[in-house]
């Protein structure tokens, strides 16, 4: 979860109509079994083939997915370590979902359909379209990856008993938190708030008090934008009891749909409509859908809080350093709580990508060696860093990428994420500082790598809560989750907006219409699911 009062972003959803028509293809397919007997030695006599998906985001700039420096050095080492030749299938990353449906209806899909929604990858079990990775092909070709993930990562891929996924490793288990203008706390003499009524007040000083000195008719207390782009867009986690039972977080609290009927979220949407109307939050947010005019706000030095990643680029903060020289800034969690309850956040997972192995693939041993080969430290670590004095340099004795290097063993996104995210979602050294050092010293603009660690630590404060894990699909949500979202859009920003005098009665109107478009269906399928999956506990 994004944890921040307003986030950017967008979850890529399913398609109902390519979930159908999945459903409805036969495809042939190919049974293969692991000879425990046979021996391997760590490299097969002959030469497999396995197709691998790679993300496309189609960033300007950078090499092709499938055919550059990385991937040939992947599929040339892969080829003479183990005698497997990789071939890599771009996958669009905002069409990942319709474009497996696509190729699995035609039988062309890759030998690893992945998603890092555990509703999507799912789905795609309980349709059949995996089969089951044997403990004994787990051990026999993959003990480095056993190593790596470790039994307790790889139980959160098995369904019904079956290791029917593979889990990768979040070796980074915080994000980013909110950033306050510590300068302008200091001006009038308060703290960094820590509940609602708290924020309330802080942001009503900074309007009413221009700590910034930017004029009182450009002063924005706190910047929000891109509104209803994900389910967390309306900060319903600073108003959930300490008393909640967890069958109703289970039903309502979701990374996909926003609970707009459950008591939290409307607390949430009302307490965002008093600042909208009182001054207090970005005036033009629900004509900001990628976040630029907020970006503006904040470079310009006219925005006290916000919620914005700290990095190179875009140069926001050194941006509103050069505009505002004494500025100085405080992390705070991104979501305060209401006053006598803990402060909570959502938890990631210990995995992030989930992958599954095709059930027409011909040579899942091949994979799952793969897997195992890419696992090895020494590959790992060629993958995540590079070459020495051209991608990174050692500083402090950690490797730190140079992300002004143009040569062609440039890692694509300066990161190589998208080969990696099958075994881990982030650089890993197993160890915890290091990571977030490392992070800091390559993400980080110059001057706010110790801030950038402290936002990241801060993060980790209110995050005790993980959502419940169906392991079953939510059939409904996939049908209804594009309406929804798109419904939420809507009626979540007329609700902030409207007048105060106004909102319960638009509430119940669009409450009445959000269930009826699907979202009653969702919460009686969740709690029936629930209920069968505890039972079985």
């Amino acid at each position: 979860m994004k944890k921040s009062m307003i986030k950017l972003g967008c979850l890529t959803l399913m398609s109902a109509l390519m979930v159908s028509s999945l459903a409805g293809c036969k495809a042939k397919v190919k049974e293969t079994t692991v000879d425990s007997n046979a021996a391997y030695s760590g490299r097969f006599e002959k030469t497999l083939e396995i197709k691998l998906p790679v993300y496309d985001r189609g960033v300007q700039g950078e090499a092709a997915v499938d055919n550059n420096y990385w991937t040939k050095w992947m599929a040339e080492k892969a080829l003479k370590d183990i005698n497997v030749k990789v071939t890599y299938v771009p996958i669009p990353r905002n069409q990942d979902v319709d474009k497996f449906n696509l190729l699995l209806a035609a039988n062309d899909a890759p030998d690893v359909i992945f998603s890092y929604d555990y509703p999507v990858i799912s789905s795609f079990t309980s349709r059949g379209a995996f089969q089951e990775i044997k403990p004994e092909m787990l051990t026999k070709y993959g003990p480095n990856l056993k190593k790596y993930l470790g039994d307790e990562l790889l139980a959160y891929g098995k369904i019904d008993g079956k290791q029917m996924l593979i889990p990768a490793k979040r070796p980074m288990m915080g994000d980013y938190s909110s950033t306050i203008r510590k300068d302008w706390l200091e001006k009038v003499g308060m703290k960094a708030p820590t509940t609602n009524d708290e924020l309330y007040a802080v942001l009503k000083a900074f309007k009413t008090q221009d700590p910034g000195g930017v004029g009182k008719d450009k002063v924005i207390p706190m910047a929000m934008s891109g509104f209803g782009n994900n389910s967390q867009s309306t900060p319903y986690w600073s108003f959930l009891d300490d008393k909640i039972s967890d069958r109703d977080f289970a039903i309502y609290s979701d990374l996909i749909v926003t609970p707009l009927t459950w008591e939290p979220a409307k607390k949430a949407l009302q307490m965002l409509n008093k600042f909208y109307n009182e001054g207090l939050v970005s005036p033009e947010f629900a004509l900001d859908a990628d976040g630029k005019k907020a970006e503006a706000a904040i470079s310009n030095a006219q925005v006290g809080i916000f919620s914005q990643r700290i990095s190179k680029s875009p140069p926001i903060f050194e941006t509103l350093l050069k505009n505002a020289p004494a500025a100085k800034f405080e992390a705070m969690p991104g979501l305060v709580q209401t006053a006598g309850n803990e402060a909570k956040a959502y938890g990631y997972y210990p995995y992030g990508m989930l992958s599954g192995i095709n059930k027409n693939a011909e040579n899942p041993e091949a994979v799952i060696a793969y897997y195992d080969w890419m696992s090895k430290t020494e590959n790992l670590t060629s993958l995540e860093n590079g070459i020495e004095g051209k991608t990174f340099k050692t500083v402090d004795g950690l490797p730190v990428m140079d992300s002004t290097y143009k040569g062609a063993e440039k890692l694509i996104l300066n990161t190589n994420r998208d080969y990696l995210c099958i075994l881990a979602s982030d650089r890993d050294t197993g160890d915890d500082a290091k990571n977030i050092k490392i992070k800091s010293l390559s993400d980080a603009p110059t001057g706010f790598e110790k801030y950038f660690i402290e936002n990241y630590n801060a993060s980790l404060k209110a995050m005790n809560t993980n959502n419940f894990t169906f392991t079953s699909p939510v059939t409904s949500l996939t049908k209804s989750s594009n309406t929804l979202k798109a419904k939420y859009q809507e009626y979540g920003i007329k609700l902030i907006m409207c007048k105060p005098d106004e909102f319960e009665v638009l509430y119940k109107t669009y409450s009445k219409e959000y269930l009826s478009s699907g979202y009653q269906e969702i919460i009686d399928e969740k709690a029936k699911l629930y209920d069968a999956q505890i039972a079985k506990k």
